[in-house]
């Protein structure tokens, strides 16, 4: 295979690769480097002659593209001065991680960060982004509090004061400090900083105020449904990336983050199909990984109108100006739903200058199609979990193989669509389904 010198010579063969075992590929100029692609995982290495020894060595650098090639030619150059030097770029920086180790601190700071850097290290399991953004904010009260206090001299009490104090604005972010602090002590004490942890005294008692679970809003009633739909048609020219975004919620029900970060790449108009990795469903046992998502006819008309404004370019709903990604902001999809000029239907209590501020949200059309689905167009559980992307077990204890379900999912999906061209048209079905399809036994 010819050595790869660029970015774009790397993409082009990892698409190559796909569905092959393990792929390698050298990287032009630099002797030893290479890119090893094995299932999933696109990393480079190093393979050198150890200087004292003389035998092969391999040496991961890290996972492509989260390190650059040029990061990775770097790394190559440092190790060849290494070797140069008769030193082995293995031993040294095993030597440099032990050091490390041993020149940690107790304090709740520097345990919080080993705990931070053994949660993103894994290559293998590795936190969205989300989740990242949740650990810090619930990090950040603990590290102010404490951060500069040896782990050993925090008490429970100071712990369980600190906590008190959030929920007198935000109940529910004290229990997610506290069950933070949790995890933090449990590191302190695996690492021999501390014999027990401070925090679990606090989980039995009552010590903080209970958080009450909130779902999402949603419509699950279609005369409700269809006066969204057609709010969502009456959305003007300047709401053309929410418009489209709201109407692929309807149509697939994946959820707005997925929507909004949706990639040419992952579409296939021939297939009819849109094949993703969900943000959310990253190495979570109750998600998939992977999911198959089969576009009704009136889903593909949808996209194919992105064609011409975007398929030059990454995402469908590409967004040059924004920095955390170049796709179009999800939380900007919530305030239209939650306009004053929403709404027309006037659905909801105290409806008015809200929208659908607590009564629908983009999560919500989730909820709306698992329930319509299941209680007015008969469908069974199995499939529209499976469309959703949540992980099903069989009564073997095995997942269910999202792939078998395709055609009926396809058909589910098809019909789906249909029943929300209906009932925006006016055509209610008020018959509520008892019996459902039994597609799980087909699936078995």
């Amino acid at each position: 295979m010819a050595a790869l010198t660029t970015d774009t010579q790397i993409k082009k063969a990892i698409k190559e690769a796909q569905g092959q075992k393990r792929v390698y590929h050298t990287i032009g100029g630099y002797q030893g480097l290479r890119l090893r692609m094995r299932g999933g995982c696109i990393e480079f290495q190093h393979r050198y002659t150890h200087p004292m020894t003389g035998k092969r060595k391999e040496m991961t650098l890290g996972q492509y593209p989260a390190l650059s090639l040029e990061q990775a030619r770097r790394m190559h150059n440092d190790n060849m001065s290494m070797l140069a030097n008769r030193m082995d770029p293995i031993s040294q920086r095993d030597n440099e991680r032990t050091k490390q180790a041993t020149a940690i601190n107790n304090t709740f700071q520097a345990v919080a960060d080993d705990w931070l850097y053994e949660q993103t290290s894994n290559p293998d399991h590795q936190p969205a982004p989300s989740t990242l953004t949740n650990i810090n904010s619930y990090l950040k009260p603990l590290v102010t509090a404490f951060g500069k206090f040896p782990v050993s001299e925090i008490t429970s009490q100071q712990v369980l004061a600190l906590c008190r104090d959030i929920q007198k604005t935000h109940v529910h972010k004290g229990n997610r400090v506290k069950h933070m602090g949790q995890r933090i002590f449990a590191h302190a004490v695996l690492k021999g900083f501390i014999e027990y942890n401070p925090v679990t005294q606090l989980s039995g008692a009552k010590a903080l105020k209970a958080t009450r679970t909130k779902h999402h809003a949603s419509l699950t009633d279609p005369k409700d449904f269809a006066v969204l739909l057609r709010d969502i048609d009456q959305l003007s020219d300047k709401h053309a990336y929410n418009k489209t975004i709201l109407k692929l919620l309807t149509l697939t029900f994946a959820r707005v983050g997925d929507i909004c970060a949706m990639r040419w790449a992952d579409i296939d108009l021939n297939a009819k199909q849109w094949v993703f990795t969900p943000q959310k469903g990253q190495r979570r046992e109750d998600m998939v990984e992977s999911l198959v998502v089969p576009l009704a006819p009136q889903a593909i008309a949808v996209i194919e109108q992105m064609q011409s404004l975007t398929g030059g370019y990454e995402y469908v709903f590409y967004n040059g100006n924004r920095k955390k990604g170049q796709y179009h902001d999800p939380q900007a999809i919530n305030k239209v739903l939650n306009d004053p000029s929403m709404n027309s239907g006037g659905i909801g209590a105290n409806y008015e200058g809200r929208g659908y501020k607590e009564v629908h949200t983009p999560h919500g059309f989730r909820a709306s199609a698992k329930t319509m689905l299941m209680e007015r167009l008969g469908y069974d559980e199995l499939l529209t979990e499976i469309q959703l992307g949540h992980q099903m077990l069989n009564k073997y204890g095995k997942a269910y193989n999202r792939m078998q379900a395709v055609p009926e999912r396809t058909r589910m999906m098809t019909e789906w669509a249909n029943y929300l061209d209906n009932i925006k048209a006016g055509k209610i079905d008020n018959v509520i389904h008892t019996s459902f399809k039994q597609q799980a036994q087909k699936l078995g």
